[in-house]
């Protein structure tokens, strides 16, 4: 039964990684079509990714093993996660080092973001990181953080709802453990 829910949720990034790529290769022959070849700023924000890309499990959508009444499009920082399609916001060890790619996961200190949050809330992440890339564990250095702190606080001026709740909640997260000298692990659901 664990295989092949492991065996689905890679077969899940797997596809949504070749929609990306297949994304992005046409988007590279319009450029190459018009003769440009010059390299993109890296100033300029990454895609935004749209929402629903990133479809949690079935497991996640009952609610099972994610908590109580936390199904598919829950938004909020949470914690006490210990289980389900939920991204952790991981306190970093201070030894941490980029490359790192072994971790423990559910820890009871961590945040945890809904899927389908993180997918509305790419674009700053983004912004703040460029490179972000949700399937691949990334480092937010506490510099980092308080970019993440001011691209979260411009998103929710410019959203309402939970998507704004969500984006201020997690904002204030951010700054505070930058302002701790702390740096956070962006870890996509194991």
């Amino acid at each position: 039964m664990a295989s092949a829910t492991g065996t689905r949720r890679w077969v899940e990034k797997c596809a949504a990684a070749g929609l990306l790529a297949v994304a992005c290769s046409g988007c590279r022959s319009c450029a190459e079509d018009k003769g440009t070849d010059a390299v993109p700023d890296a100033r300029i924000a990454q895609p935004t990714m749209p929402t629903g890309m990133l479809m949690p499990s079935a497991e996640a959508s009952t609610g099972a093993g994610a908590g109580a009444g936390a199904g598919a499009g829950a938004r909020g920082v949470v914690r006490g996660k210990k289980g389900g399609a939920w991204v952790e916001l991981q306190i970093a060890r201070a030894a941490d080092e980029r490359d790192r790619r072994e971790f423990t996961h559910w820890n009871d200190d961590s945040w945890f973001l809904s899927l389908d949050a993180v997918t509305a809330l790419h674009e700053p992440f983004a912004k703040a990181l460029p490179g972000f890339d949700l399937f691949l564990p990334r480092l937010f250095a506490p510099d980092a953080l308080l970019k993440l702190g001011d691209e979260l606080a411009a998103f929710a001026r410019s959203a309402s709802g939970e998507s704004a709740q969500t984006a201020n909640d997690l904002a204030s997260v951010v700054r505070s453990t930058a302002a701790n000298k702390q740096s956070l692990w962006v870890l996509a659901p194991p």
